[in-house]
């Protein structure tokens, strides 16, 4: 819905007042979505929540983390390797 209306993260993490990696974070399903937050979207999106809120599904919550954790850790590698250049 965001992407149709052509509102990008970067906006959406500023109408909620959160940064982008942190609402990425919530499209991704990795933090949960308040339902403050699913109401500003739709507003935002003009909207019903009713027509984008989504259950969040723990096993892609622990596929997302999983995914997130080895992101951090090539970030992590990225960093270390510089620092020894």
């Amino acid at each position: 819905m965001r992407k149709s209306k052509k509102i990008t993260q970067l906006d959406m993490a500023t109408y909620l007042k959160i940064s982008q990696t942190q609402y990425y974070k919530r499209e991704s399903g990795v933090v949960k979505i308040s339902e403050q937050e699913w109401q500003k979207i739709a507003t935002l999106l003009d909207v019903s929540v009713d027509d984008i809120f989504e259950e969040q599904d723990n096993e892609f919550n622990e596929l997302s983390l999983k995914q997130e954790l080895e992101y951090l850790k090539v970030k992590i590698k990225n960093i270390e390797q510089k620092l020894n250049n």
